[in-house]
């Protein structure tokens, strides 16, 4: 007994444990001076019987233990495979959900069964940098505001929300008479108060188209539009509306800035109001608008242009005054006149764009040219009646001319001034 470790028994069997009980036995009995007789036998037979149900009661707990483990373990695989599929469908239908009616709150007006949706606008003009007479356009900076009610994003928590302006419904607004790209400085978003009120700020600069009556050039005056239009919504779905003054003494609708950087032209008056855009009878655009009337300076073109041709002109009567004798000296004077006239012509083509009509400087140019044309020709014809011995006839040419000529030029004038 000695012989055998208690390590090996430790870590023996169920059957080696058996077999070491009856080996026990065995080797006991012949010594203790007991004989092998049937009641030997029958202990032996209890105890190996006791140790063999002992074995299989422990062997079978065991396999109990593991088939009940695997049972578990495949059992919670497969309560956690159909949660995470049940959590998964309901995330995706609630996704979808959401989708369905973020599209419907984009698709559909704000309580559309009530009518024309109403939204508040209000328009600052911050400068009006340039105006292009030539190019038929303006250049402009503006800051707008619009304002609508959405009970659909109302929520309780009183904070104010800021969201995308592609995830909601607005009413699409664009600039109707803008040339060319726009720039939008603000980003496309939105805030919405606790009850449903969304509001959208943005602020455009470019050029903004407008057609230009300029026959009362330069002593005119023009009209000047700024047009917002919906892009998806008529007069009968979408309803403008000037929004309420924010500070005293201001306009409803909008205002523009004291000071613009306009070097040339004087504002006059301007106004704002609720416009539909209809660039065609058929359509019927919800839209809104800011105009405003300005004038011309006209010192410019008095000092520039006026004052230039007035010299030209009487510069060409000074033929008139010269001894007839001097032909050369005298058509040299009025051929210069006319040439330089011409030269001021193209000058001043440059300022308009090309039009179909005339205007009141055309007008002045081509009426200051005749004069001096005419004055070529009576410098002309008087050296021609003193070269024939004629010097009465050409000396009355030349008095009458010295009178004529600034009558004729002063009637011009007067005209050109008061219209």
């Amino acid at each position: 007994m000695k012989g055998i470790s208690k390590s090996r028994m430790r870590h023996a069997g169920p059957n080696a444990v058996l077999h070491f009980y009856l080996l026990a036995v065995l080797l006991l009995l012949p010594a203790s001076g007991i004989c092998a007789d049937a009641n030997t036998q029958e202990i032996v037979e209890q105890a190996s019987e006791r140790a063999a149900e002992k074995a299989v009661e422990k062997a079978t707990g065991k396999a109990v233990d593991e088939a009940a483990k695997k049972a578990a373990e495949k059992a919670t695989e497969k309560i956690t495979a159909k949660v995470v599929e049940k959590a998964a469908e309901l995330a995706m239908e609630k996704s979808e959900q959401e989708t369905a009616a973020k599209q419907e709150i984009k698709a559909r007006r704000p309580e559309e069964w009530k009518g024309p949706t109403k939204a508040y606008f209000r328009v600052f003009v911050l400068d009006i940098d340039a105006i292009d007479d030539a190019n038929q356009n303006f250049t402009a900076n503006v800051y707008i505001k619009l304002r609508w009610k959405d009970e659909r994003l109302a929520h309780p928590d009183g904070s104010v929300r800021e969201i995308h302006l592609e995830e909601v419904w607005n009413p699409q607004l664009a600039v109707a008479n803008r040339v060319g790209l726009v720039s939008r400085s603000l980003p496309e978003v939105v805030q919405v108060d606790p009850d449903g009120t969304v509001t959208y700020r943005q602020r455009y600069s470019g050029l903004f188209s407008q057609p230009l009556q300029l026959a009362n050039f330069p002593m005119d005056e023009h009209a000047f539009t700024i047009q917002f239009a919906s892009a998806a919504y008529s007069t009968d779905e979408l309803e403008f509306i000037p929004d309420a003054p924010e500070y005293e003494g201001m306009p409803p609708g909008g205002s523009i800035a004291d000071k613009i950087s306009l070097p040339d032209w004087k504002l006059l008056r301007y106004e704002v109001l609720a416009s539909p855009y209809q660039p065609i009878r058929e359509i019927h655009a919800a839209g809104f608008a800011f105009h405003f009337v300005a004038k011309r300076y006209v010192a410019y073109y008095f000092l520039q242009v006026l004052l230039p041709l007035s010299v030209v002109v009487v510069m060409s009567w000074a033929g008139f005054w010269l001894q007839r004798e001097q032909v050369g000296v005298r058509i040299g004077v009025a051929t210069s006149s006319i040439l330089t006239l011409i030269a001021q012509r193209f000058v001043l083509a440059s300022l308009l764009p090309r039009l179909p009509y005339m205007t009141r400087m055309d007008y002045f140019t081509v009426g200051s040219t005749v004069l001096v044309f005419l004055a070529l020709i009576g410098v002309v014809s008087a050296s021609y009646l003193a070269a024939t011995n004629r010097d009465p006839m050409a000396e009355r040419i030349d008095l009458w001319a010295r009178v004529l000529f600034p009558a004729a030029f002063l009637l011009l004038l007067g005209w050109f001034l008061a219209g």
